[in-house]
């Protein structure tokens, strides 16, 4: 009892120790090794690798939410506001983004909307990469990483060599790298579980969006949902049959289905220019 007890006034001493360091350096604008903690409007990145992508080349994936000469951009940051909204409201933190088959654009949608949340001066965001058969947020930001998720659950190697900054702040991006055959294996695992619950330990106030795979052409999606607070369908317009849409909406029974995106219109909103 006595070894308890003095470890139990090791454990205290220490902490107030650490809570009359962390005291101090409120007053000052931190350099924060966790890219996503501390002062939001200052963040100083000193671990997370930093790789800028041009507006041009951004403009050419379609990734425009932050271009306001864009008219385009409004419908992402509508899409932000109602998202955000409902996710606050819920006290959600998680967001996984699929769609019924590859090529609907739910990835273009998931960086959009990462890129719209980050503008926000007060919240800061993770965009995540979980489509391990096709990985493409590493070239839709042009990062050219050298290693994914993939890597992360498949060797021994620490998150903070897999986050990249995009250039943008309040925003990192966990990428994906290569075509994982095994994907589905890699999702349900244990460590998948565990980085799944120390991302929503570390960045406890952070919006987490993951690009998951499509949802009717591997089990990937299933597998994984039970991981999100919530879950946005991305649909191509045109593309589906309503027996298709069903059977999406029926698998993802059970998950806080957020709402819908029709991507690709012939009709897009009236809306656009004010």
């Amino acid at each position: 009892m006595d070894r308890i007890q003095k470890a139990l006034d090791k454990a205290k001493e220490k902490h107030d120790k650490h809570t009359e360091l962390l005291s101090e350096l409120q007053d000052v604008n931190p350099v924060v090794d966790d890219p996503l903690q501390g002062n939001i409007t200052n963040i100083v990145y000193r671990q997370t690798k930093i790789i800028k992508s041009s507006n041009e080349k951004l403009e050419k994936k379609r990734v425009i939410a932050g271009m306001y000469n864009n008219a385009q951009s409004a419908v992402f940051r509508m899409l932000r506001t109602q998202i955000l909204t409902k996710m606050r409201a819920n006290n959600w933190q998680t967001l996984a983004i699929t769609s019924p088959t590859s090529g609907e654009g739910k990835s273009l949608v998931a960086s959009n909307l990462a890129l719209a949340i980050a503008m926000e001066q007060n919240q800061t965001v993770m965009l995540v990469d979980m489509d391990l058969r096709k990985p493409t947020l590493s070239e839709d930001f042009s990062l050219n990483a050298e290693l994914g998720l993939k890597d992360y659950l498949e060797q021994d190697i620490s998150l903070d060599k897999l986050l990249i900054n995009p250039g943008v702040k309040r925003m990192v991006i966990l990428p994906g790298k290569g075509r994982a055959e095994d994907s589905a294996e890699l999702l349900s695992s244990p460590k998948m579980a565990h980085l799944i619950d120390d991302l929503k330990v570390q960045y406890d106030s952070r919006i987490i969006i993951s690009d998951m795979p499509p949802i009717l052409q591997t089990d990937d999606a299933l597998l994984s949902m039970k991981y999100f607070d919530c879950t946005l369908l991305v649909l191509e317009d045109g593309k589906n049959k309503e027996a298709d849409i069903t059977r999406s909406l029926q698998l993802l029974e059970g998950t806080n289905l957020i709402g819908s995106v029709l991507n690709k219109s012939d009709n897009p909103p009236t809306y656009q220019s004010y």
